[in-house]
């Protein structure tokens, strides 16, 4: 399990952990990094897109997302998946 103590909101540490743990085990990083979302995650219909949502909801303590905060957790696992984790890190420091 990866450590995101650094995120300092309670929710956003929280739902960034699932759905990073959700792409891990799906093993879908290059995906991500490859993956062009322009017209955003909330209305998204790959399929990818959609077993990633799937498997945040079945891991331990499901964030229960609404459109929004599944978009906004798909944009930092997209930042992450692009940049890096430490780059990620970096970027919440500021």
């Amino acid at each position: 399990m990866q450590d995101f103590s650094f995120i300092k909101d309670e929710h956003t540490r929280r739902i960034v952990a699932n759905g990073y743990e959700a792409v891990d085990k799906l093993e879908l990083w290059s995906w991500l990094k490859a993956f062009d979302a322009e017209g955003g995650f909330m209305f998204c219909s790959h399929p990818n897109v959609s077993a990633i949502g799937n498997k945040m909801e079945s891991l331990e303590n499901p964030p229960g997302h609404s459109g929004f905060s599944f978009a906004f957790t798909m944009r930092h696992l997209e930042y992450i998946a692009k940049n890096g984790l430490d780059e990620y890190k970096q970027f919440m420091a500021r």
